[in-house]
């Protein structure tokens, strides 16, 4: 293996010299001069133990084992040839698909992905949503966003942000809201997908849902928000997915409490993906996006809450 590994140059240096006709057109083409391609055609007879050329004049001419050799070696190397050519192409335009919740879709990743394209417009991505919590494997995706603590076997995960739940509300209804406990003369609005929601952030200001207390259940954070601005009542919602409508004024956050769940969003991934491409370049656009937000100590949640 070794001897042929050696030879590969000289090899190289046969082939083009057949193609070009000539020891100095081969010498322009490989960037090297006339007395190194000569060296190399030495150095690869000696090795073979078969004379490749004849002289003929000042030129050199290939022999019926030479010619032979050459011929084969053009197979050869314009196979090799094609096949760099088909992985580049395939670097080049690269597909991932990512699973993710609706919520997490529309109001964080699809608002950020401009950014990604910008850097990366050889890549495409397939988006996928999935209406059911509990739909977080893999399957076909390279990609899947998963809520939880992040301890998961044979799966390659990253934080991307704690779970912290604020309430939200259309601006209106914001000057009636002083104290936490104003929260509870409104009608009191949470995803399906997260339905203790509402119990962790009153349990952390020292409250609890009444049995006066009115609630709305939607299928996601994004209609939740969009309630809560048409002003049907005050949502919770992950502060990560509020960055578009708070800047807008679409909805206000009325109070300072923030409930914090000790759980969190982490990307997760085949381990043996990691760094592959293009799955790197995805991974490391995550993480400039998500790096100061990934980097927040988590405060202890509720027992009840974290085991959830």
């Amino acid at each position: 293996m070794n001897e042929l590994r050696n030879l590969l140059g000289p090899l190289r240096v046969l082939d083009a010299m057949v193609r070009a006709g000539g020891i100095a057109r081969a010498a322009a083409q490989l960037h090297v001069t006339p007395g190194a391609v000569s060296q190399q055609l030495k150095q690869l007879e000696g090795a073979l133990g078969v004379a490749l050329f004849t002289k003929a004049g000042r030129s050199l001419e290939p022999t019926t084992a030479g010619r032979q050799l050459a011929r084969r070696l053009a197979d050869l190397f314009d196979r090799i040839e094609a096949v760099i050519a088909e992985t580049t192409l395939l670097a080049r335009e690269q597909r991932l698909r990512v699973k993710v919740s609706p919520d997490f879709a529309v109001k964080w990743l699809m608002p950020r992905l401009a950014g990604f394209y910008a850097a990366h417009g050889d890549i495409d991505l397939d988006i996928a949503t999935s209406s059911r919590a509990d739909d977080v494997h893999l399957d076909n995706a390279d990609f899947v966003i998963r809520f939880g603590n992040g301890e998961w076997e044979d799966v390659h995960s990253e934080l991307l942000f704690m779970n912290e739940l604020v309430p939200v509300c259309a601006p209106a209804l914001a000057a009636s809201i002083r104290a936490p406990h104003d929260v509870l003369n409104f009608k009191l609005i949470h995803s399906m997908r997260r339905p203790e929601a509402w119990s962790a952030w009153l349990e952390a200001v020292g409250l609890g849902l009444g049995p006066s207390s009115r609630t709305m259940a939607l299928a996601n954070s994004t209609l939740c928000i969009q309630a809560a601005a048409d002003g049907l009542g005050i949502a919770i919602s992950p502060s990560a997915y509020l960055t578009q409508d708070l800047q807008s004024g679409r909805v206000v956050v009325p109070l300072d409490q923030v409930a914090h769940t000790g759980v969190g969003m982490y990307l997760v991934c085949d381990p043996r993906k990691v760094e592959t491409r293009p799955c790197r370049d995805f991974l490391e656009w995550m993480r400039t996006v998500c790096g100061p937000m990934a980097t927040r100590t988590p405060v202890q949640a509720p027992d009840n809450l974290a085991q959830r």
